[in-house]
């Protein structure tokens, strides 16, 4: 989820027209992905669990869980639970929450801007891939890099290496959101958002030191109108049931109540995928909004689960104002995040 910079986009349009741009889109990113299935979209966003806490992504570790967020007032900050589903206030969220990164990337130029940290074990280390802005981007408004720092705890202190993991496409139009995946095999991969207006996620395979295999790879594009401006934030988890991944992405501007979460499945991880056309997955509701920046995880049990943040109606732009909700996923006999209603 990137940070807001305001510029004009219009330059990028296709003469096209929305409608015809979507419908080429369609062509060229909708490859083969597997039959969706049932899609059972949130009706309530349900209570916020921990107070000023954006972009979370967790990371289990036996019975102890690490929730790490952007920035707030500390850099990357990292909370430690041993039940992620309890309610917070603010003060007991932040008496049990460290900085994960005390001091910040040698190659990016402000001092409070990390966001979307994503954590993995390699071996002995601990990695986290995490988004920034670099000094004299060739795209000014594409500034955001991938950034990798290397811990012995997940607690950190994470030290980020000297220079970007990665700025997008030729190194020129900027990379967000990274989000650590593996699948049932023990394979590892990181997903991506890329810069510019319409650019899909992207993803590609990691070795066992985190370092990659291959190029990237296109693994879910814009496809339907709901989707407007970016197409970020992805995470993934297997399904068992089905044997193929299902992923969850968000749309829109971050800072607008109209950002939600969408829903696709995939054949691999690096695609290829099929979203869920008729609208997004989890969107605003009963006072809550932006509903985005969600990721996956998985219980002692093996069960799955989600956290996203959301802002309170009307104060999407405010600083500090996103908050985490986490909820059960329920596979069968539909996609749902929650008890399934009907």
């Amino acid at each position: 989820m990137r940070p807001f910079i305001a510029r004009e986009v219009t330059l990028r349009r296709s003469r096209l027209g929305v409608a015809g741009l979507f419908a080429v889109l369609s062509l060229v990113l909708g490859a083969c992905g597997p039959e969706l299935g049932p899609i059972w979209p949130m009706s309530s966003v349900p209570p916020v669990n921990l107070p000023e806490t954006s972009d979370p992504a967790v990371v289990r570790l036996g019975s102890d869980y690490f929730i790490y967020g952007s920035d707030n007032h500390l850099r990357a900050p990292v909370t430690k639970l041993t039940d992620p589903t309890q309610v917070l206030s603010l003060d007991q969220k932040n008496a049990v929450t460290t900085e994960a990164m005390p001091a910040k990337p040698p190659w990016s130029p402000r001092l409070d801007q990390l966001w979307a940290p994503t954590v993995a074990q390699f071996d002995a280390k601990w990695v986290m891939f995490f988004s920034a802005d670099r000094a004299n981007p060739p795209q000014p408004w594409n500034p955001t890099c991938i950034g990798r720092a290397w811990a012995d705890s997940p607690l950190g202190p994470f030290v980020a290496e000297a220079a970007p993991w990665t700025c997008g496409i030729g190194e020129v139009g900027g990379a967000l959101d990274p989000e650590v995946f593996r699948d049932p095999s023990g394979r590892t991969y990181l997903l991506a958002a890329f810069g510019d207006t319409l650019e899909p996620i992207r993803g590609i395979e990691l070795d066992g030191n985190a370092n990659p295999i291959g190029g990237w790879n296109i693994v879910l594009g814009r496809r339907h109108p709901w989707e407007y401006h970016f197409i970020e934030n992805p995470s993934m988890m297997f399904d068992p049931l089905r044997g193929n991944y299902v992923l969850a992405y968000s749309a829109g501007r971050w800072f607008e109540a109209g950002y939600a979460t969408g829903i696709a499945r995939c054949s691999t991880p690096l695609g290829p995928c099929t979203s869920h056309r008729p609208g997004p997955w989890i969107s605003s509701r009963n006072g809550r909004s932006g509903t985005g920046g969600l990721s996956f995880f998985s219980d002692t049990a093996g069960n799955p689960w989600a956290i996203f943040s959301s802002f309170p109606s009307g104060r999407e732009t405010t600083i500090g104002g996103r908050s985490a909700s986490v909820v059960p996923i329920v596979l069968s006999p539909m996609v749902s995040a929650g008890p399934v209603i009907k």
